[in-house]
């Protein structure tokens, strides 16, 4: 086990490396053996700008030392992580998977150095997909809670809000899945020592803008949606773009005769892509029948069966705050 200290850090984080190059690991690395953030800063930058040089200078400091360091790290491990030339640095196989557990430790320290800027107080936070109704429920809580506690709203994938509650960073994840995927979600939820609490099964929808030639209809046929331009977020395998099929036996609709025009994880993209074009974009069906806003419309699908599992994680046998159950009767309220 390495455990990675940082001058700045009263908590260390840990990790278990199988290292060598071997991904399912062959050896455990030697015990005991130490290490900086400071390193595994060197060398995410050093990879992420392709130089020693450049690496130094985002860094503030000079070449000589980029590599004292870097030669250090590699002695550590006994591996060598990065091969030098004249057109640059690319990294080993070993390189490689380090790299991923090293901007994953580098994630949870600027976490952790973050708590230190945080004014002091109790703090509610809540991680979810992109949605207005879950953030506006956030600004109803705001406007009638008490001032000394900060909220916070994380937007994110399933994995990154199931993440940011096992790592304590959200006390509560509002997530939804196709129920076809429960086994597996749970087996992660096992994993992750998390439960999920499901509050309601639910159909999809369609989003579109004014600039869409169906926005005047307020319901679309699953046949309809072939050949639709589509902007989906960045790939999630909970997403439900990839089991839609599950659903619509007959109407000759899958994942491949969706026609993906964009690939984003930005709201704004989305938003400007829904109000100044024919692109559109599928959600879940929790909008009022009729839903308008700023341009944009939810036509219902005719004849879609709930298919979607729409809840809460947290953390196995907690006990949520009070700000934690005002939020949820608030969703819960909306769902009924």
């Amino acid at each position: 086990m390495l455990t990675y200290h940082t001058d700045n850090c009263a908590a260390a984080c840990t990790c278990e490396w199988k290292g060598k190059g071997n991904r399912e690991g062959t050896e455990w690395l030697q015990e005991n053996n130490k290490m900086e953030i400071k390193q595994l800063e060197y060398f995410a930058a050093a990879v992420e700008y392709g130089s020693l040089n450049r690496a130094a200078e985002k860094l503030y400091t000079t070449q000589p030392n980029v590599s004292r360091v870097l030669n250090s790290l590699e002695k550590e491990l006994h591996v060598t992580l990065l091969e030098r030339s004249n057109k640059g640095i690319k990294m080993t196989p070993q390189g490689e998977e380090l790299y991923g557990h090293a901007m994953s430790i580098l994630k949870h320290s600027n976490v952790i150095r973050s708590m230190s800027e945080r004014p002091n107080g109790r703090r509610f936070s809540v991680s979810g997909y992109r949605s207005g109704l879950l953030t506006k429920l956030m600004v109803q809580l705001y406007q009638g809670g008490r001032e000394q506690i900060k909220y916070e709203y994380r937007e994110g994938t399933v994995e990154e809000i199931t993440d940011n509650v096992a790592a304590r960073i959200s006390e509560i994840g509002i997530v939804y899945f196709a129920e076809a995927q429960m086994p597996c979600f749970q087996h992660i939820m096992w994993h992750k020592k998390l439960e999920f609490y499901k509050l309601a099964l639910r159909g999809i929808c369609v989003y579109v803008g004014e600039n869409h030639p169906l926005y005047e209809r307020e319901s679309i046929r699953f046949p309809e949606l072939k050949g639709m331009k589509f902007v989906t977020e960045t790939e999630d395998f909970f997403a439900m773009e990839h089991h839609i099929e599950r659903i619509s036996v007959g109407a000759f609709i899958s994942e491949q005769h969706m026609n993906d025009r964009f690939y984003t994880n930005s709201d704004y993209m989305i938003n400007n892509l829904l109000l100044h074009s024919d692109v559109c974009c599928l959600g879940i069906d929790i909008v009022p029948a009729g839903y308008r806003k700023y341009g944009i419309k939810a036509l219902k699908i005719e004849d879609c069966e709930p298919f979607l599992a729409f809840g809460f994680v947290a953390a196995e046998n907690a006990s949520l705050s009070a700000e934690a159950e005002q939020y949820l009767g608030k969703l819960k309220t909306y769902l009924q």
